[in-house]
């Protein structure tokens, strides 16, 4: 397929002549003491795949390195690229951060406009950066905040999310729209769940009961289930497996099997009815004061949807952690089956416990192999559990 041969090169260093031949227009063209490092990779099998990668080289007329940014896709973009033929396969660039999907991104990028917009000066941070889709920078002075960048559409939809549950008092205020595609929230009061994880060990105190989680969920106002539905992981499996054998062609066989038992499980285990939701309900996007839930961050995916989903998101996210940092997360899998017990009180064990192996699954594609193995051992696990209360 066209995209696993673009994934294939743009991961392998043979890019480097692809990202020469955009930097000057010559097939043949070899720039002095050219070097490049891949920043970011975001790839969606069967669909695009799209990178953006620190460039060095040497110009005999400067003092130092000449040090860009390229961004490269193979998605189908006419409006500012370069497109690029390499061995028959078409690929888009631009420099960075002229993302040609999201419009606002060079004015997010620069310290002094963002410095305008607040109303005083900040330095800026890039915390995420999704080619094409997302960026999300942190704006840190007297009046700090956060810029989110988003395809323009999309920004006007998550500004209207994060009035109403502002009003709710579960998420932060909208402080800016200063321009298509950029939305500008102030700093979330209290730590992330992921830091009160981390904190646990020495201060149970500040962790959040499983109750003060449900509660969050249900605070998210009755309005939201008239925003358009975003698709969950479960709906989505087969294509967050595709992105799982990416990660382990070895091993695709496995993979399609766990599939199909999930997807058996899914259709038959009892779920509940439709209810606002938060979409991506997972400890970096909890936070936390004085040892409850207090608000979320991140409401792009607010709308109809199950509970089941949101629990199982939080679940599968924070089973992984321990992969990530034993050392920070050594033991949070007894905060997991904590939550679990709970959580299963209030949905149907088997739904919830086939969800959050989805959840898992979905997180394979990206991975390490090493760290891909242990997810799919995990994935497989909680399959198990599953089957065992269906």
């Amino acid at each position: 397929m066209t995209v696993d041969r673009a994934h294939a090169l743009i991961t392998s260093p043979a890019v480097g002549e692809v990202l020469q031949l955009a930097l000057t227009g010559d097939p043949n063209a070899h720039l002095p003491g050219f070097r490049f490092e891949l920043d970011k990779a975001h790839h969606r099998p069967g669909i695009d795949v799209s990178a953006v990668f620190r460039i060095c080289y040497d110009l005999p007329s400067a003092a130092a390195p000449t040090q860009e940014w390229l961004g490269l896709t193979s998605a189908d973009i006419e409006q500012g690229v370069a497109t690029l033929i390499h061995n028959r396969l078409v690929l888009r660039a631009w420099r960075h951060p002229a993302d040609p999907r999201l419009p606002g991104l060079p004015s997010a990028c620069s310290a002094a406009v963002v410095s305008e917009w607040l109303g005083a000066p900040v330095e800026l941070e890039m915390l995420a950066y999704r080619p094409l889709r997302r960026a999300v920078l942190a704006a840190r002075g007297s009046r700090p905040g956060f810029v989110k960048v988003l395809r323009p559409g999309k920004a006007s939809d998550l500004a209207e999310r994060q009035r109403l549950l502002h009003a709710a008092g579960i998420t932060p205020a909208l402080l800016a729209e200063p321009e298509p595609g950029v939305v500008i929230s102030t700093v979330a009061e209290g730590a992330s769940l992921a830091h009160a994880l981390v904190a646990w060990r020495h201060d149970p105190s500040q962790l959040p009961a499983p109750e003060s989680l449900v509660a969050l969920l249900d605070a998210l106002p009755v309005e939201a289930v008239r925003f358009s539905r975003r698709e969950s992981w479960s709906d989505r499996i087969d294509f967050h497996a595709a992105g799982a054998v990416v990660a382990l062609p070895q091993l695709r066989t496995e993979i399609m099997d766990v599939t199909a038992q999930l997807k058996r499980l899914l259709i038959s285990a009892p779920v509940g009815p439709v209810v606002p939701t938060h979409g991506d309900f997972y400890e970096a996007n909890i936070f936390t004061l004085n040892g409850r839930a207090s608000s979320v961050i991140d409401v792009d995916s607010v709308g109809p949807g199950r509970r089941e989903d949101d629990l199982a998101c939080l679940l599968g996210h924070v089973a992984v952690l321990p992969h990530l940092s034993p050392e920070h997360y050594g033991r949070v899998a007894e905060i997991v089956e904590l939550w679990r017990s709970d959580f299963e009180r209030r949905v149907h064990p088997a739904s919830l416990r086939a969800r959050t192996a989805a959840v898992i699954l979905s997180l394979i594609a990206g991975a390490d192999t090493p760290t891909a193995l242990a997810r799919l051992d995990l994935a497989r696990a909680w399959l198990v559990r599953a089957s065992q209360v269906a």
